[in-house]
C-alpha cells in the first residue's frame, strides 16, 4: 500500500479513535461501569463493559463506511464469536479499550488501538488515550508521532542494569501460567534490571517504549488487537517489534516483544524465553 493511501487511512483511523475516545472520556467520569466476565468460569477475571462494545461499534461503523472491502477484527466481536482468523487481506485490527480493568477502576492507563495489517504485517497504527488526550500515530515509512511531534527511542539505556522493562501479568491464573509469569519476573530481577513496570495495558506500555520512557515491553499471551497498532508505532520510532523467539513479529503467535533496539530485546528474551503455557 503506497504512502498516500496510508496517510488517508491514518486520518480515518484517528477520527474513529477520537470518536470512540469521546465516549470513553465521558464514561470515565461517571459512576463505576457495570461489568461482566468474558469467560464465565470461576477463575476468570477478564472484564468487559458496555462501553467496550459500544466503542467497538463506533469504530467499526466508521471504518466500514470508508473501507467497505477491508476485513475487520475487533476484540469484542471476536470474543463474542468465540475466535478469529487473520488472513492476508487488508484488515483493520481494533481494541476499543485496551485496559478495561483500568477503565473500571478509574486508572488513566486506558487506550483505544486501531491497527491495519496487510499480508499479516502491521502497516499503520493509532493509539489514543482519551483520558489524557495522548495520540500516538504511525504508518509504514512515515515515522512515529505523539500529538503531532516526532518521537524516537534514541538514547534509551541498553544495559539491563540501566533499563526499565515492562510487562503485564495477563489473565492466566492456572499454576503453569502463574509459574511462568513469576519466573520471568524473577529472571529479570536476578539480571539486575533497574526497574519493572506494569500498567495493565499492552498498548500503553508499548507506546511508552516508542517515546523513550521504557527500554522494552514483553508479554506472552496478547492477541492481534493488543499489539498490531503499537508495533507500527514502535517500529517507526526506531525500535523493534518481534516474536519472543527472536524472529519476526507474528500477530497470532501470542509471544510478543517490543523494544528500543535489537540489543535490549535480545537481553530480555534471554531472561524470558521459556514457552508460554497456552
Amino acid at each position: 500500500m503506497d504512502a498516500a493511501k496510508l496517510d488517508v487511512a491514518l486520518a480515518v483511523a484517528q477520527d474513529a479513535a477520537r470518536q470512540a475516545g469521546a465516549l470513553i472520556a465521558r464514561r470515565f467520569k461517571e459512576p463505576r461501569a457495570q461489568t461482566t466476565l468474558k469467560d464465565k468460569s470461576v477463575a476468570s477475571i477478564d472484564l468487559v463493559t458496555e462501553t467496550d462494545t459500544e466503542c467497538e461499534g463506533i469504530i467499526i461503523k466508521l471504518l466500514q463506511a470508508a473501507y467497505p472491502d477491508y476485513e475487520l477484527l475487533g476484540e469484542e466481536s471476536a470474543s463474542e464469536a468465540g475466535g478469529y482468523v487473520l488472513n492476508d487481506a487488508p484488515t483493520w485490527i481494533i481494541d476499543p479499550i485496551d485496559g478495561t480493568t483500568n477503565f473500571v477502576h478509574r486508572s488513566p492507563e486506558v487506550m483505544v488501538a486501531i491497527g491495519l495489517s496487510v499480508a499479516k504485517v502491521p502497516v499503520l497504527g493509532v493509539c489514543f488515550n482519551p483520558v489524557n488526550g495522548d495520540m500516538f500515530t504511525a504508518r509504514e515509512g512515515g515515522g512515529a508521532f505523539l500529538n503531532g511531534e516526532r518521537i524516537s527511542v534514541d538514547g534509551v539505556p541498553q544495559q539491563l542494569n540501566q533499563a526499565v522493562i515492562a510487562t503485564n501479568i495477563g489473565y492466566g491464573r492456572d499454576p503453569k501460567s502463574v509459574a511462568h509469569t513469576t519466573g520471568t519476573i524473577s529472571n529479570l530481577l536476578n539480571a539486575n534490571v533497574r526497574g519493572l513496570k506494569m500498567s495493565g495495558s499492552a498498548v500503553h506500555l508499548g507506546t511508552n517504549v516508542a517515546c523513550g520512557r521504557l527500554s522494552c515491553y514483553y508479554e506472552c499471551g496478547p492477541h492481534p488487537w493488543d499489539i498490531c497498532a503499537t508495533a507500527v508505532v514502535v517500529r517507526e520510532a526506531g525500535g523493534v517489534a518481534k516474536d519472543m523467539t527472536g524472529g519476526p513479529l507474528d500477530l497470532v503467535s501470542r509471544k510478543y516483544i517490543v523494544a528500543s533496539s535489537d540489543e535490549i530485546a535480545s537481553r530480555v528474551i534471554a531472561c524470558v524465553h521459556e514457552p508460554y503455557p497456552m
